[in-house]
């Protein structure tokens, strides 16, 4: 799930490959040049283990910074920023290393000199290209209705790589002088064929609002005979998006759709990678735990540890545990209310660990138990669920499978703090549910862990 398309794709994992043997190669020429083409590292085990881990350590420094977040393409000022943070990082990680620790002054200086270089023209030259029409596939939306500039925002707003608007095709003559999203409507949908032909058309989107009676059949039959593909707007939506739009959706598709897998294989991966994370999670981040505890009990009075009834899976409630972030009167009126960004409950040492998510670590006995998964829906209290079930369509799916630490809509959205945010976080978390597998959950964590490094730095 790098990118949508399999040109970017391809020339993604293309260029992944080659940049991973540049950056090898300018680490072991670096080493051959300052010892008289000697290679150093190569001569025993250790340091073929050495050379193993820096060239990892680089790559997961770009990953924390951005680098290799390939599905849109970033602002030049994005891009840049990611870019010089990412570079800057290695060359500070690479002098501590190689000059405090190994005493490789010139190695260091050689490296940077073939390193920077390399690394700056191969992602110029990658942006470069994918900005090009030749890996975009160029989209003609049939339907200028809510659903096609919904879908045709999100490509544009999004700055997809892998599509191009081409424009929209209408249903009167009317509603030619129409621009959308700063794409023209090309004409009407008898100019099918037409369009397709003359702006090199290779999807068509079907966002038609009554096919029934609007449906051009004999001329979408003609141009896919003609190997247009042609999409549903929901799919391309979905996969563009990341995202399902519920207020759309209809039983029928619910119930045929393919995905919602719960099967006993899936189940149990999940569940095995749940202990042994958790596990390892207690262990590892217990001198935190204990710092965490002290630091709340000198700002403030009150409990470390705040227990809170939440609803988890098929709608039971359960006792979530977290490091209290808030004054203990924070809800003195009895009335629950939303937390948000930067809620002036919080005590100061709160602010720390709410975003750090530090908060959130004694959830992992809560997965331990089992009342929650290490990823997931993030659960919510009985009290706003009961609201947000009146007012949104499908909203108790959401609790078809565990609530998590993290979830696809905390990488892909901001804080939630009322209801319009809880719609756009069922989008997401609807989109998790159908497609919900170990590959997706691993990305998921790694997006989390890059959301709290990078916070700032924009998509």
């Amino acid at each position: 799930m790098l990118v949508a398309g399999s040109r970017v794709r391809g020339a993604t994992l293309a260029y992944v490959f080659f940049e991973d043997l540049a950056i090898a190669g300018c680490l072991l020429g670096a080493f051959a040049f300052a010892h008289h083409g000697r290679v150093q590292l190569l001569r025993s085990p250790l340091g073929l283990v050495h050379a193993a881990v820096l060239v990892a350590g680089m790559k997961a420094v770009f990953f924390l910074a951005g680098l290799y977040e390939f599905r849109h393409r970033p602002t030049r000022r994005v891009f840049w920023r990611r870019l010089v943070t990412g570079l800057a990082v290695v060359s500070g990680v690479a002098w501590v290393n190689w000059c405090l620790v190994l005493d490789e002054r010139l190695a260091w200086l050689t490296f940077l000199v073939a390193f920077v270089p390399v690394v700056v023209v191969g992602r110029v030259a990658y942006e470069w290209a994918t900005r090009t029409r030749r890996f975009r596939k160029r989209l003609l939306f049939l339907g200028i209705g809510r659903e096609a500039r919904r879908t045709a925002r999100e490509i544009i707003d999004l700055r997809s790589r892998d599509y191009e608007v081409a424009g929209f095709l209408a249903d009167s003559d009317e509603e030619r002088a129409w621009r959308i999203g700063g794409r023209p409507v090309l004409g009407t949908y008898a100019d099918l064929e037409r369009v397709v032909a003359e702006q090199e058309i290779e999807k068509v989107v079907v966002a038609v609002p009554d096919r029934r009676k609007h449906l051009p059949l004999d001329p979408l039959l003609r141009v896919r005979l003609a190997g247009v593909e042609i999409l549903e707007e929901p799919r391309v939506h979905e996969e563009t998006a990341g995202k399902i739009p519920v207020e759309d959706l209809r039983p029928s598709w619910l119930i045929f759709s393919k995905g919602f897998s719960q099967g006993r294989l899936r189940l149990l991966t999940k569940r095995a990678f749940d202990i042994v994370a958790a596990a390892i999670g207690l262990i590892v981040s217990a001198p935190l735990v204990l710092l965490t505890a002290l630091a709340i009990r000198l700002e403030s009075e009150g409990p470390v540890i705040y227990r809170q009834r939440r609803v988890g899976q098929g709608g039971k409630e359960f006792l979530l545990f977290k490091f209290r972030s808030m004054r203990v009167d924070a809800e003195a009126a009895g009335t629950p209310a939303w937390a948000t960004k930067d809620d002036p409950r919080q005590t100061r040492v709160g602010r720390i660990l709410r975003k750090t998510r530090i908060d959130e670590i004694p959830q992992m006995w809560n997965v331990l138990k089992g009342t929650m998964s290490f990823v997931g829906p993030r659960p919510e209290r009985l009290f706003f669920v009961e609201e947000l079930r009146k007012k949104i369509p499908y909203y108790d799916q959401r609790h078809a499978i565990k609530p998590g630490l993290t979830g696809w809509a905390q990488v892909r959205f901001r804080y939630g703090s009322d209801d319009s945010d809880a719609v756009e976080k069922l989008r997401f978390d609807m989109f998790y549910i159908k497609h919900h597998s170990i590959l997706l959950d691993l990305r998921i964590l790694l997006e989390t862990a890059v959301v709290v490094f990078r916070r700032d730095m924009g998509r």
